[in-house]
């Protein structure tokens, strides 16, 4: 994808150059356009040297050919323009065109992203908030800005948003939305299950799975709602998370939200079983030192649930976690929970949970199987290959 990467002229603009590096390793195409301010904060030799592309400043110059604003503009796939400063939005909300960014801004008809970067007071001042109110309604998207310290050693609303934030919303827009307006609701990470208050049922999922599925699906384009328990990963920052502890906790989040949603990716490691009498206070060691013998009872069983009460409307998918006999009993769960799809999983010690490769099946129906090894990226983006395929004209 082509980006012409827009640079003002603040303090930020030294992030700018983590935004270019990380789009080139993207594999974009990164065009550098910057403002005569910018110069005194950032050398143009740098972008060149991130971009192995010329990098334009000024329209008087500028020569006929790939630095022409009219070229650029037009090649565009994408425009991010960071750090924006308070001037610099006033510009482009004016429709001004006297500096090669903003005449580039007024010729592209590619999506734009604009990072403003300032003092609070500047950003919270009518005319600042004129301006940006001005560019949401012609369809600019605006990543921040955040919260934190400003250069003044002020603290306030005012920074540019961190380069993952700005690099993450051109990823968006570079990816296929074949999920867009897909309203998915995902489970991920274990559940615990408390024999008293510093003992557990559990078991070793990281939760990696589940986030892998919702980032993936936020990416094409999906209104991605994360049910998880205690996790060991990070959650995507622009997914709805609603963390649970138990596996009832959890069962009563999905019931919840069930309704409102086109579809179920259930990639929990759900305890199958709870203490039947949880102790309120800390149990003590057995005379002798012999364990205590605990009774157990099934938990609810949250796919079967899903499978039974869903509506036509709907896809539901699940996982299955097995030692041996992994498509038999994924082709089981399948036919006993009505579901759309069955992901059976190989686990074992030191495999299965956490990073790393995955050993699993597609199972569509008896007779379709895919296999598949490889990262968990890979089986998402796998997963919801299927589940467009599954949805078709639903």
């Amino acid at each position: 994808m082509r980006v012409v990467l827009g640079v003002g002229g603040g303090i930020a603009a030294y992030k700018a150059c983590e935004v270019a590096s990380r789009l080139v390793q993207d594999g974009h195409t990164v065009d550098v356009v910057m403002t005569e301010a910018a110069r005194q904060f950032v050398a143009p030799l740098t972008f060149r040297a991130l971009t192995h592309r010329p990098v334009s400043t000024s329209v008087a110059d500028e020569p006929v050919g790939v630095l022409s604003h009219v070229a650029l503009a037009h090649a565009a796939d994408v425009m991010v323009v960071a750090p924006a400063t308070a001037d610099l939005l006033a510009r482009l909300a004016s429709g001004r065109a006297d500096d090669m960014l903003t005449a580039v801004y007024l010729g592209v008809r590619c999506p734009v992203l604009v990072a403003p970067a300032m003092e609070p007071e500047m950003w919270t001042h009518p005319a600042t908030r004129r301006a940006a109110t001005v560019l949401a309604g012609d369809g600019v998207g605006l990543l921040g800005p955040a919260s934190g310290r400003m250069a003044s050693g002020e603290h306030g609303i005012g920074r540019m948003v961190e380069p993952d934030a700005i690099v993450r919303a051109v990823r968006r827009l570079a990816t296929p939305q074949d999920l867009a307006g897909l309203r998915l609701l995902i489970t991920a990470g274990p559940t615990w299950e408390f024999f008293d208050p510093v003992r557990l049922l559990s078991n070793p999922s990281t939760g990696s799975m589940g986030v892998a599925v919702a980032e993936a699906a936020y990416f094409r384009g999906a209104d991605v709602t994360l049910v998880h328990g205690p996790l060991t990963v990070p959650i995507p920052p622009e997914v709805a998370a609603v963390g649970v502890t138990t596996t009832e906790e959890m069962a009563a989040a999905v019931d919840e939200r069930f309704g409102d949603v086109d579809a179920v990716v259930a990639a929990a490691a759900v305890a199958d079983f709870r203490p039947a009498a949880p102790s309120a206070a800390k149990l003590k060691k057995a005379d002798g030192g012999q364990p205590t013998a605990w009774a157990v009872e099934r938990t609810v069983d949250i796919l079967a649930r899903l499978g039974d009460a869903k509506r036509p409307h709907q896809t539901v998918v699940g996982f299955k976690a097995e030692t041996d006999h992994h498509v038999e009993r994924a082709v089981a769960m399948w036919r006993a929970k009505h579901l759309d799809l069955v992901v059976a999983n190989r686990v074992e010690a030191g495999h299965g949970f956490g990073d790393g490769d995955t050993d699993a099946w597609l199972v569509w129906s008896p007779d379709r199987v895919e296999p598949y090894h490889g990262p968990k990226a890979g089986l998402a983006a796998a997963l919801l290959d299927a589940l467009v395929s599954l949805r078709g004209g639903r």
